[in-house]
């Protein structure tokens, strides 16, 4: 039987078990260019793949997303310093974080970080605001990649596995195995 009562201290810890890394969402716009740390970003459908992803509202990023259209998702390890230096504060808006950086730009021109362990580059949907500290974007996946396999698996602590259909046309007793799929 749950309790009849709301525990806040156990509603965070239970939050903090739903599986998370460390992300530098960055943002282009005409000459300027903009980033910012994030670890709130989920996958919400895979047909068409698509992420949502949450900011704290007020963030200097926001009315460039909005004007963009688009963003990328540059996943990179919890220890990158110059990460969290560059792109853990907001800054002047005239400032552009990635100068003392290596970037490649995506399909939709946005900025992705060399130091990248996988990186996503998403088309802007739309955003909600809910009544809460944050606003929600909807990002369409239109491309992605995964750099560094080997610190992937470091950075989430669990082993990449190729993906497979959710819903099956066949009874899992007749399925192949994906062991013997891999081998083909």
């Amino acid at each position: 039987m749950a309790e009849s009562t709301p525990n806040p201290q156990l509603i965070h810890n239970a939050l903090r078990c739903i599986p998370n890394a460390t992300y530098v969402l960055t943002c282009c716009h005409d000459q300027f260019r903009d980033g910012i740390i994030t670890k709130w970003v989920q996958q919400c459908s895979t047909d068409p793949p698509m992420l949502v992803v949450a900011i704290s509202k007020g963030r200097p990023i926001e009315p460039m997303l909005r004007d963009a259209r688009a963003f990328a998702l540059c996943m990179v390890s919890p220890t990158d310093k110059s990460a969290l230096r560059l792109f853990g504060k907001d800054h002047e808006p005239d400032d552009d974080p990635f100068l003392s950086l290596t970037v490649k730009t995506s399909v939709t021109g946005m900025p992705i970080l060399s130091q990248s362990i996988v990186w996503f580059d998403c088309t802007l949907e739309g955003h909600l605001s809910p009544d809460a500290d944050c606003r929600l974007y909807l990002g369409h996946v239109v491309a992605a990649h995964i750099c560094d396999a080997k610190r992937l698996v470091h950075a989430t602590g669990e082993i990449i596995k190729p993906p497979t259909p959710e819903r099956r046309k066949t009874p899992r007793s007749q399925a192949t195995p994906v062991v013997k799929q891999l081998k083909q």
